[in-house]
């Protein structure tokens, strides 16, 4: 059972930033500018996400929150 209850739009964000970075690595050469903003915004939004300023919140939960993005 996983140790947080992480938000769902939380999880939705990260979601996104998964799917960011898995296009910008299949991506070709040039023309990928695009695709790095998409992933830099992607990427604000889930560092600047209200749940990471609660009290008690690690690298961990980070880490916990990309493996259930990932399921």
């Amino acid at each position: 059972m996983p140790r947080n209850l992480f938000p769902d739009d939380l999880v939705r964000v990260q979601v996104r930033v998964i799917h960011a970075y898995t296009a910008l690595s299949q991506h070709p050469r040039g023309g990928s500018t695009p695709l790095r903003r998409t992933l830099i915004c992607e990427l604000r939004n889930l560092y600047t996400h209200p749940y990471w300023s609660r009290p008690g919140t690690s690298y961990a939960d980070l880490v916990e929150l990309r493996c259930r993005a990932r399921e």
